[in-house]
């Protein structure tokens, strides 16, 4: 008889609903948007970072929860719309456009287009991902099985999650600008950050999503809203088993943590520039300044401010420093600037006179091409060295330039560089040659490639720089993203790196 109830209670508690397989889209999908919204408040900008390593957990536990895939990859399209739409609202910022001739209201939903496109396309990447993970066949754990399912749950979502966001984001193919990835949420934790130094960038994304992971199969272990996940291949109970696997990962985070530390002290002591020139007579410290003569778009657009006095502005900054290498801005040495006293000549004369080293961004043709480069200037050289971008803004440098010839008013085609003529890029990694070493240079949007930077580093740059304009979009948060790419551009390659914007 109590062997009977017994059968009779197991068997009742089997054909329980599973409460959130019982919760419809109406429910489910506000929560995956408004989670993704807490997500992106954790990018530079909005400085939240500890909410990188809870944010996902919503969305993992929502997929567990779908009772078909094509829900898991409406719960991660929403997830996706949320945490894109908050992360690059920076777009925003490029309102107003009176720069374009554009009233105000028009230039206002003019950015808001431009934003709402770029989020819907970045977005397709976590539908992908809960769809992948709704489809997998996963078990709980850490480890692989030969009988299905065969994929521990615990490493394949990171990993799935790294080849969306670290191999497909960054592709040609997807033209995406892969400037709000998860790991730079965490450029101001030094300590935690120095395994890029070892493992990549995609390392930090990898643990980041590993705690989220550990997190979301414990509450659905000890809960059971979502259902039970398949037998774990150790022979851990499954609530035990995700308790230790969350103290096994917390261990590990500690460790690296650590690791970290020490390695962040000591490379304070070595660059301790009171004590640099005694412990390497051979390699000094070089005193570099960066050159911001806070020209606005509209300033450069609209002629509000001459060439020349934009020139002046320059000498005057650049006058009688302490410093011996200079960096100015993206694109500061267009057509206006090259004529007769203009910046270019501003340049040499700083070179020649001062003794100093010079790089400045330009915009111009060579070859018959129009390119967006920069140059170096030298005392030491006669002929200055040039670097030419190699990974094009699309549709800002690179588009289709017949069909917008035709659908935008010739005033507005104008002021954008790339209906005007179409931008070439260089196809492999030059380097400027500084008397004080090699230098790689990026231009905006480079910095967010790792490869190529790290291409650089292994023709022998001993000084990564990065020239960029951000004047287009006023005071967003983008300034502060490009320069959580740079922190871990520098961690990763182990070399110096300046930002000039």
């Amino acid at each position: 008889m109590q062997s009977r109830q017994a059968v009779m209670s197991t068997s009742s508690m089997l054909d329980r609903p599973i409460w959130l397989k019982t919760v419809g889209l109406a429910y489910k999908l506000p929560v995956a948007f408004f989670s993704g919204c807490l997500l992106g408040l954790s990018s530079p900008g909005f400085e939240l970072w500890w909410l990188a390593w809870v944010g996902l957990v919503p969305l993992l536990i929502l997929i567990r929860g779908s009772s078909s895939p094509l829900e898991s990859g409406l719960s991660g399209l929403l997830f996706g719309f949320g945490y894109h739409g908050v992360s690059l609202s920076w777009y925003l910022g490029l309102a107003p456009l009176a720069w374009l001739g554009l009233p105000e209201t028009l230039g206002m939903a003019g950015a808001a287009l431009v934003w709402l496109l770029e989020v819907v396309h970045q977005s397709i990447l976590p539908c992908l991902f809960a769809l992948l993970l709704g489809s997998l066949p996963l078990r709980a754990g850490s480890l692989p099985n030969i009988h299905r399912p065969f994929f521990p749950y615990l490493l394949s979502v990171p990993l799935v999650w790294l080849f969306l966001q670290w191999v497909i984001a960054p592709s040609e193919i997807f033209i995406g600008l892969p400037i709000n990835q998860l790991a730079y949420s965490q450029y101001k934790q030094l300590c935690l950050i120095q395994t890029a130094s070892v493992l990549g960038s995609a390392f930090i994304d990898f643990l980041i999503v590993l705690v989220n992971t550990a997190i979301a199969s414990l509450i659905l272990q000890l809960t059971g809203i979502a259902g039970p996940m398949a037998q774990r291949s150790d022979t851990l109970s499954p609530r035990f088993g995700a308790l230790a696997d969350t103290l096994v990962i917390g261990l590990l985070m500690l460790g690296l943590s650590t690791w970290g530390g020490d390695r962040v002290a000591s490379i304070h002591n070595v660059l301790e520039t009171a004590t640099a020139r005694d412990r390497d007579p051979q390699t000094p410290p070089v005193p570099v300044a960066v050159l911001q003569g806070n020209v606005s778009v509209a300033e450069e657009r609209l002629k509000v401010t001459r060439p020349e006095q934009i020139a002046s502005r320059y000498r005057a900054l650049g006058g009688n420093l302490g410093a011996l290498m200079l960096f100015m801005p993206e694109g500061v040495l267009n057509s206006s600037q090259m004529s007769r006293d203009g910046l270019l000549d501003v340049c040499k004369e700083i070179s020649t006179r001062q003794d100093k080293e010079v790089i400045a961004g330009s915009i111009e043709t060579l070859e018959n091409e129009h390119v967006n480069a920069a140059r170096l200037f030298s005392p030491r050289r006669t002929k200055e060295d040039v670097y030419v971008k190699r990974r094009l803004v699309p549709l800002g440098e690179s588009a289709p330039i017949e069909v917008l010839n035709e659908k935008i008013p010739a005033p507005v085609r104008e002021r954008i560089p790339a209906t005007r003529e179409k931008f070439m890029a260089a196809d492999s990694t030059q380097l400027l040659h500084s008397i004080w070493g090699k230098v790689g240079l990026s231009i905006y949007i480079e910095l967010v490639y790792p490869r190529l930077i790290a291409d650089e580093v292994r023709k022998g740059a001993s000084l990564l720089v990065n020239v960029s304009n951000l004047s287009w979009f006023h005071d967003a948060s983008i300034n502060r993203q490009l320069l959580a790419a740079a922190v871990f551009r520098a961690v990763e390659n182990g070399r110096y790196l300046v930002l000039s914007t």
